[in-house]
């Protein structure tokens, strides 16, 4: 047993009293030796007209723990020159030894401590999101190399592989986790790699029948891991068939970097962005590996050669091995945070800048003043400090499952809060990373041509982002568990089970008066009744409501006309259950965007301001909704759509003046910001002249001149 495993488990035992999902207490102060005064320049004219301080707000949303972790690190990335920006596109090869280089020098200069995470495990996605705001290829690196190879043999190995570990979390073993093939993703019962015990040599044999069964997309290994974790199906020599289990592999001599006798690895070549990393694809013939490589927590081999377990179902044996992918779904949330806190602060700011056109004879304004900029821009504005809260809040579930894994394994509590973590995982993440596609792109169209330059930064968050939308499970295959798992609760409550709402974290309380939320109507006639937050709740737990209540209908009918139970779901995707999760998620992100409003900490100024912004979160993604408002009778006549519609053109409107403040809140500095339009000076176009100025190729002559000038007639 690793020794320190018992010192996090101390670690987490003493703050037992601290730890919950409940934001700390926190004091609005500044920072004032931190966060410095920006420069003056043409952000002035919107920064002078807000009601709220920048730095308060900023202390408030991120914690001064937290905001301090980050500006430590960032300050050593902007002082080391192996992590200076390269204006123009890089090489592949020069991309990726730049993310390998930037991996190590991260652990060697031990930027993010050990032993502070694992005090404060949420600064574990706080560390991940401050890599990915500077350099998403660089951030994955360091969490797949290192990060995830050492949590999955931690949390799955009974000490065999101890050495492995330590050698893995100081930087010394790079390694990669290998679960997907080339034609089974999201299906793991389905995938066809083997690893066959032989009693006789006491030895695995790991083999690839053929290329479809290969392991893809494995990040980091196309190049640079010596091992990996390899999941394969155990089977035995008399061919019983014990299904997926993790195995640590050496895959490459690490004198030579080649791949060992029976190991094919190949690399998987450019892709659309993150290509710093070696996405890989790896096969074995026949490849054998010692009895120690099983990592043995779910399932082991005894010293008589038989298969032994402490699951005796097969399927909880699989859910308990892959339970780390919902933490994998959480970080992911703060992923697009990252991104989010980039675009929507670079477009607010540009546009408070960028004049065109104006009354007759007068002066120019600037486009931000526009309606139709405000109705775009604002209400991703509060989308981004949504996902912003939200992202802290499931940091702090995190902490809360660890300290519940590690005090009370096999709980019944357990087992619940396990449950609905996954349940919220698997909607809150395909939201988020939806809402950060949107958003980029909304901005980037927000700052016309000038968006389009690689200066101006969108493009490479879009692209970035785009993954979000894939990995750690499809976005909408990965909706569906939400989905399954709230109409099981349904289901329970119609057999009259009321405690099946009795979650350890109570996101589905509300469903015990589901009679009466059905029974409700619209109730906001007026603006300002939607600064009355329980209004805006109200409306999405009747959509959560009708949603079960339909899509439960749909499956009963089909299951009452002889259809399977797996074609029953089938069939009510789209009727209604994919919408069923989609609103739950808008729903806890809201409900705790609300919830933060309420805090103590907040000064008069700072919380009216965030009470306009969760009001306008609020009705935006309400809006989307009316369709099913009207069709279920929960609104009737043209007064809900106007009321909403008005509302959210109303409350834009009125934070417009707060809109660079807020931005300048969530921003992080321009040398992790990196863009010439969103410079917190606001000299959009003199930034821009000196990202030209300073292109090499910007004034050479192409070398394919001659192509053009020997085809020239004057």
């Amino acid at each position: 047993m690793y020794g320190f495993r018992n010192r996090v488990k101390l670690i987490l035992q003493s703050k037992c009293i601290s730890i919950s999902t409940n934001k700390p207490k926190l004091k609005m102060n500044s920072c004032s030796d931190i966060l410095k005064e920006f420069e003056s320049g043409p952000l002035d004219l919107y920064r002078n007209k807000s009601t709220i301080d920048w730095k308060k707000m900023k202390v408030f949303i991120e914690s001064e723990q937290i905001l301090r972790y980050k500006m430590k690190a960032w300050s050593i990335f902007e002082s080391d020159p192996l992590f200076n920006h390269s204006d123009e596109t890089l090489t592949l090869d020069e991309q990726r030894r730049l993310a390998l280089m930037r991996m190590y020098k991260i652990v060697e200069k031990k930027v993010f401590p050990f032993d502070e995470i694992m005090s404060t495990p949420r600064l574990s996605m706080t560390k991940m999101v401050t890599m990915f705001q500077y350099c998403p290829s660089m951030a994955i690196k360091v969490g797949l190399t290192f990060d995830m190879f050492s949590n999955v043999i931690f949390g799955m190995d009974n000490g065999r592989n101890s050495e492995i570990y330590q050698l893995a979390i100081e930087g010394k073993v790079p390694g990669c986790f290998a679960l997907t093939e080339i034609s089974h993703g999201t299906n793991t019962k389905a995938m066809r790699t083997t690893c066959t015990y032989d009693n006789k040599i006491k030895q695995f044999i790991m083999h690839t029948p053929d290329f479809e069964a290969a392991k893809c997309w494995v990040g980091s290994l196309g190049k640079s891991s010596t091992h990996a974790i390899i999941w394969a199906k155990l089977i035995m020599s008399n061919g019983d068939d014990h299904g997926l289990h993790a195995f640590v592999v050496k895959i490459r001599d690490v004198k030579t970097m080649l791949p060992y006798s029976g190991v094919i690895v190949g690399d998987l070549g450019e892709k659309a962005n993150l290509n710093g990393v070696d996405n890989g694809f790896i096969m074995f013939d026949n490849y054998h590996i010692p009895k120690e490589s099983l990592l043995s927590k779910t399932g082991d081999i005894n010293d008589d050669g038989q298969y032994i377990s402490p699951f005796k179902d097969k399927s909880k044996r699989l859910g308990a091995s892959l339970g780390s992918l919902s933490a994998g779904r959480l970080g992911i949330i703060n992923i697009c945070v990252s991104y989010i806190t980039k675009a929507v602060p670079i477009a607010i700011r540009y546009t408070a800048v960028r004049k065109q056109f104006g009354p007759t004879d007068g002066e120019e304004l600037p486009v931000l003043e526009y309606q139709l900029v405000q109705c775009r821009l604002i209400p991703l504005l509060a989308a981004t400090y949504a996902l912003k809260i939200y992202g802290d809040y499931v940091a702090r579930m995190y902490e809360s499952f660890l300290f519940e894994m590690f005090s009370n394994s096999g709980s019944e509590r357990l087992r619940l809060l396990g449950a609905e973590i996954h349940g919220i995982s698997s909607c809150t993440k395909p939201v988020a990373a939806w809402t950060a596609r949107d958003a980029i792109q909304e901005c980037r169209e927000a700052c016309g041509g000038h968006g389009y330059l690689k200066a101006a930064g969108f493009n490479d968050l879009r692209s970035a982002n785009d993954a979000n939308c894939t990995y750690e499970g499809d976005n909408n295959v990965l909706i569906q568990q939400t989905s399954n798992w709230l109409l099981n609760i349904w289901s329970n409550l119609a057999n009259g089970n009321k405690n099946a709402c009795d979650t350890p974290l109570g996101s589905i309380e509300f469903l015990k008066q589901a009679n009466s939320i059905l029974r409700g109507k619209f109730m906001i006639s007026r603006f300002d009744e939607g600064f009355i937050h329980t209004n805006l709740l109200s409306c999405f737990q009747w959509i959560i409501c009708y949603l079960l209540e339909r899509t439960s209908e749909r499956v009963n009918l089909l299951k009452a006309q002889g259809v399977c139970k797996f074609t029953a779901k089938n069939e009510s995707q789209m009727f209604f259950a994919r919408d069923l999760s989609i609103a739950f998620a808008e729903y806890l992100i809201l409900k705790q965007f609300i919830e933060t409003t309420t805090s103590p900490d907040l000064d008069e100024s700072h919380r009216s301001v965030l009470h306009k912004l969760a009001s306008l979160y609020g009705f935006w993604l309400i809006e989307k909704h009316l369709s099913l408002m009207y069709e279920g009778s929960y609104a009737n006549g043209p007064l809900a759509s106007e009321v909403i519609k008005e509302s959210i053109i109303n409350l834009s409107s009125s934070l417009q003046n707060e809109a660079v403040t807020l931005a300048d809140a969530i921003a992080p500095p321009d040398f992790i910001l990196n863009s010439v339009l969103g410079a917190s000076n606001g000299k959009v176009y003199e930034n821009l002249k000196n990202a030209l100025w300073r292109q090499k190729s910007t004034f050479e002559r192409p070398a394919w001149w001659n192509e053009i000038s020997t085809r020239s007639k004057l």
